[in-house]
């Protein structure tokens, strides 16, 4: 179970970053003015930047051993702040269309279903006891 949602986390975080210069070129294209040859970095430059912030949380939770195990916690603060930026920002932009409306809730549960898998179940870090040698006798692990 763990596999597949690793691999749903994998597809999703392609996706999320693919899919806003993706639209912005349909988009372009759609109202007659594609981009000109020489101005392709301006124009999918903030998609893409905008495409990282939404696709970079699932991502980090997909690779494995990245997130995993009490030896990542700034892995797992990272992949849970980005996670927590992607749902706000989808709730936030993606509730405006028709079809966004179906696509951006199952984006959120799928973010969801990741952050409680992968993200909140840390484990309690323990601390190092021979830097605590000084410490008094209660206050020791």
């Amino acid at each position: 179970m763990l596999t597949f949602i690793r691999l749903v986390a994998i597809l999703l975080g392609f996706a999320l970053i693919a899919a806003p210069s993706y639209l912005g070129l349909m988009f372009a294209y759609g109202v007659g003015e594609p981009p000109e040859p020489g101005s392709y970095l301006l124009f999918f430059g903030p998609l893409f930047i905008m495409g990282l912030v939404l696709g970079l949380g699932p991502l980090l939770i997909g690779l494995p051993r990245v997130v995993a195990g009490s030896v990542t916690p700034k892995a797992r603060v990272a992949a849970g702040l980005l996670l927590s930026v992607s749902a706000a920002l989808i709730a936030f932009l993606g509730m405006g269309g028709s079809v966004t409306r179906v696509v951006s809730p199952v984006i959120l549960l799928l973010e969801f279903v990741m952050f409680v898998v992968f993200v909140w179940p840390a484990k309690p870090f323990s601390a190092n006891p021979s830097l605590q040698g000084d410490a008094p006798q209660a206050a020791r692990p």
